[in-house]
């Protein structure tokens, strides 16, 4: 979705851009029906030389200046086609994930020393990229994921609605978490937290879960549902299941948690922070870069279920910390997450 938010910021701006995706993709749908112009090249490894050749064929008759993958498997597409083409594009590969596995083979090499640059969306990232990738230190930047400050802008929404469609009290101090429900995520360690924070407290609490299970981990799901039955908190916390209007949802939230055992950045926090929600999220990998601890939000050690409910507790009972946190979160945002900050350095290393 980064490549589809990216391809249509380069429209507005006046570039001509055309997005490269697998066939039959929702991504290919959703960049037809937003007006950027798609094309289901990308096949599989069992069509190699046909995606090959008619990427090939593709860039001869577009001759693009630039070409940028957000996914480094595409590699095995993309060199061999702008060889064939004879195009002489600027190549950029962002990086989203970590790896494990090095890639210093000739194979490798060949088709990383195409690359005019790599990206990297968090400093976690760059420290995986440099240790498993044939790629010159000073060709790799780090550049995160950006937002839309127009979508993401609590002047837009009307909390008090949102909170009466979830059935919600306008009063009850609402804390949740965003994403989807799939292992690693921190649900778990979020619901435990709940529970002891409801056992402490006298307040008017409530919980959300915004989101749902990812294809194939509808099961993990139900553990978390029953979870909840086991701990008690069955009139405490709901579920919303997918929804695509998560900003209008983060608006209703006094706090958000983000438990994850490690993410590459964390987009979720930075949507939170442009809502000016205070948030509490683990100390680990990208989450810190996004979070400076105590100054715009609190970090806790990664997968401890108590460190999460004492910074929740601790916003919990400090409206006037819970205010700080949400005006400082808001202006990080606006000063290095922002789309149109993404998009002034994307056309600096683009024009180089």
């Amino acid at each position: 979705m980064q490549a589809l938010l990216i391809s249509r910021e380069l429209r507005k701006r006046g570039h001509d851009v055309s997005l490269l995706c697998a066939p039959r993709s929702a991504i290919l749908k959703e960049a037809n029906s937003v007006g950027v112009p798609a094309f289901g090249l990308l096949g599989d490894n069992r069509q190699a030389f046909g995606t090959i050749k008619d990427l090939s064929r593709f860039l001869r008759n577009y001759n693009f200046d630039v070409v940028h993958t957000h996914l480094s498997h595409d590699l095995w597409w993309l060199v061999p086609a702008l060889k064939l083409s004879s195009s002489n594009a600027k190549l950029f590969l962002t990086k989203h994930m970590a790896s494990g596995v090095k890639k210093t083979d000739p194979l490798h090499r060949f088709l990383y020393g195409r690359l005019r640059g790599t990206f990297a969306i968090s400093n976690y990232i760059k420290g995986s990229v440099l240790n498993t990738c044939p790629v010159p230190e000073k060709d790799v930047h780090v550049l995160p994921p950006g937002i839309s400050l127009e979508t993401f802008n609590p002047a837009l929404y009307n909390k008090a609605e949102v909170r009466n469609e979830l059935g919600i009290h306008r009063d009850a101090i609402l804390i949740g978490m965003t994403g989807r429900i799939t292992p690693g995520k921190g649900h778990e360690e979020f619901l435990r937290a709940a529970k002891r924070i409801t056992e402490s407290s006298d307040l008017s609490l409530f919980f959300v879960v915004i989101g749902g299970a990812s294809y194939g981990e509808e099961s993990f799901q139900m553990q978390m549902e029953k979870l909840v039955d086991e701990l008690g908190l069955t009139n405490v916390v709901q579920f919303t299941g997918f929804r695509k209007d998560v900003p209008r949802l983060l608006s209703a939230l006094d706090i958000l948690a983000f438990p994850s055992h490690e993410e590459s950045f964390g987009l979720a926090l930075t949507e939170a922070m442009a809502m000016r929600v205070p948030v509490v999220a683990s100390a680990s990998a990208g989450v810190l870069d996004i979070v400076v601890d105590r100054e715009t939000g609190i970090l806790f050690p990664p997968k401890d279920y108590n460190a999460l409910a004492d910074g929740i507790m601790s916003l919990v009972t400090d409206p006037d910390l819970r205010e700080r946190y949400a005006v400082a979160g808001r202006e990080r945002v606006e000063r290095y997450f922002s789309i149109q900050s993404l998009m002034q350095s994307l056309e600096k290393y683009y024009t180089q």
